[in-house]
């Protein structure tokens, strides 16, 4: 991790759903709503300058309600990582199943093995990342998912790649996907940490609480898409799980 202050983040003007990456293509958006940051940076900031867990909780639930426009809205931002979400469980099922990948992902994967995680991880990310405006956001969270869950192994070996690991690969992907989402959102808020260890505690109470959601609605989907889901039905278990994200967050005060 490891978050700058030096940008003021998206304006309000700026789009809900940026175009490229709307899990609803066609679907007209409201308007964003002025001062739609306001609240949540402002909760933001005091959790930044010593405010706690509580107080993140707080920030969450005016991101979800405010900043995005509720779970009506919110969760069509991440279609780019819906599909490249599906990709990833695809091609490391097949991995781990003793394949080469190149059938979901296009690109031969073979040769990982043996590889140090850290290298594999890397590959991966390049082959399935896409080209879109969320292609770097996709990349780091897959490489950061991977060597997260895969840390100790020293090189690669399909054969850790289990369904239990899978599903932890999954949920940790979304984690870091919410969790640039929401940091880079929170733009100049970042500026009230009195110093740089209290910015690094934030980031890491703030990734745990966003894994923990994400563990409680995405672990049971990703399980349950593992075994001879289509890859779009896969997608839809994703948007299903944001949705119960969304709805959990607009509920915090």
């Amino acid at each position: 991790m490891g978050t700058s202050g030096s940008s003021k983040g998206p304006k309000n003007s700026s789009p809900l759903v940026p175009p490229g990456v709307d899990d609803e293509p066609g679907r007209p958006l409201p308007p964003p709503a002025g001062q739609r940051f306001r609240g949540f940076r402002t909760e933001f900031g005091r959790a930044v300058a010593g405010g706690g867990r509580a107080t993140l909780s707080s920030a969450l639930g005016k991101y979800a309600r405010d900043t995005t426009h509720g779970s009506a809205v919110g969760p069509r931002r991440f279609g780019a990582a819906y599909n490249s979400g599906a990709v990833l469980a695809e091609t490391l099922a097949n991995i781990g199943a003793g394949g080469t990948g190149q059938d979901p992902s296009g690109v031969d994967l073979s040769a990982l093995t043996g590889q140090p995680v850290n290298v594999a991880a890397q590959e991966i990310a390049r082959a399935l990342a896409p080209d879109n405006i969320d292609s770097d956001h996709i990349t780091v969270a897959i490489q950061e998912a991977i060597t997260e869950v895969l840390p100790d192994t020293g090189v690669f070996d399909p054969s850790l790649l289990t369904p239990e690991s899978l599903v932890q690969i999954m949920v940790e992907f979304f984690s870091r996907i919410l969790f640039i989402e929401i940091t880079n959102a929170a733009g100049d808020a970042w500026n009230h940490a009195p110093d740089a260890s209290h910015a690094t505690q934030t980031e890491a109470e703030l990734l745990e609480l966003i894994r923990v959601v994400v563990d409680k609605h995405f672990g049971p989907r990703v399980a349950q898409g593992l075994n001879g889901t289509t890859r779009q039905e896969f997608h839809k278990l994703e948007r299903t799980a944001m949705d119960e994200v969304w709805r959990e967050w607009e509920r915090q005060t």
